[in-house]
């Protein structure tokens, strides 16, 4: 589970306080600075821009806070990461939260039912806008695919939302990533479901700005995609799939191992 730098400490100094008793005070960032600004992206050689919201860093390279395809465990091998959004407080600092990652990646060279693929989880290639079982979001005037996954080893440690989009040769894709950590023997509380779905607003607030140069529509409001209902503990670990739905086929690219 990757942990946005920071305040990755202070989560563990929380674990710990806990566990021995100590009374010690933890304080944890739980609002932006009163200095943050909103940072504007651009990529100018995909089209694409997007603005990060006041508190979160904003990072062009991998695994300068993050770690991509650990993250977004259905992206090709050949999808290049562009930039990464990562919140740098905690709005919820005595809870299971450990972050949240606003992912834009690009693969080129792909196709249609590929790219698709992605976030449904099923190989086939159908115009978005003529399908009626799957979750279809306008972003910045173009349609794309959504998905979900999640995995962990004792709980679950990892949530990720997919968007994906096809466009000449390429596949565009959106991830909101929210990271937690097992509540056992570590004090903390779980997240409840409204904090879950504030934090995703908080994500899906950044996708709402995104802009795409060879659309005139401009920015488009994306609502928060909906909490899945899954168990909390599963024996043998959590691992679960985009989609249920009879006549699922497993991504081409799972990426690393769960519950990091």
């Amino acid at each position: 589970m990757t942990l946005p730098r920071g305040w990755c400490w202070l989560v563990i100094w929380f674990a710990l306080s806990l566990s021995v008793g100590s009374s010690a005070q933890v304080s944890v960032p739980e609002i932006p600075p009163p200095s943050a600004k909103v940072q504007p992206f651009h990529d100018g050689h995909f089209g694409v821009r997007f603005d990060v919201p006041e508190g979160w860093s904003l990072a062009r390279k991998d695994k300068l806070v993050s770690t991509f395809h650990l993250d977004a465990r259905t992206a090709s091998p050949k999808a290049l990461m562009r930039s990464v959004a990562s919140i740098e407080f905690n709005p919820y600092p005595y809870s299971t939260f450990s972050g949240a990652l606003f992912y834009f990646s690009v693969e080129p060279h792909t196709t249609d039912v590929e790219c698709a693929r992605q976030a449904t989880g099923f190989v086939q290639s159908v115009a978005l806008n003529q399908t009626h079982d799957k979750d279809v979001q306008d972003i910045g005037g173009m349609n794309f695919a959504h998905g979900h996954d999640e995995h962990g080893q004792i709980c679950v440690e990892a949530r990720d939302e997919v968007y994906t989009a096809y466009r000449k040769g390429a596949c565009y894709r959106f991830d909101l990533t929210m990271n937690t950590f097992c509540s056992i023997s570590s004090g903390a509380v779980d997240l409840t479901q409204t904090e879950m779905e504030q934090i995703d607003q908080r994500m899906a607030n950044i996708l709402s700005t995104v802009q795409l140069d060879w659309e005139k529509a401009g920015p488009h409001p994306v609502p928060a995609p909906k909490i899945p209902v899954t168990p909390l503990f599963q024996p043998n670990g959590v691992d679960s799939a985009l989609n249920t739905q009879p006549g699922h086929v497993p991504p081409s690219h799972t990426g690393g191992e769960g519950g990091r």
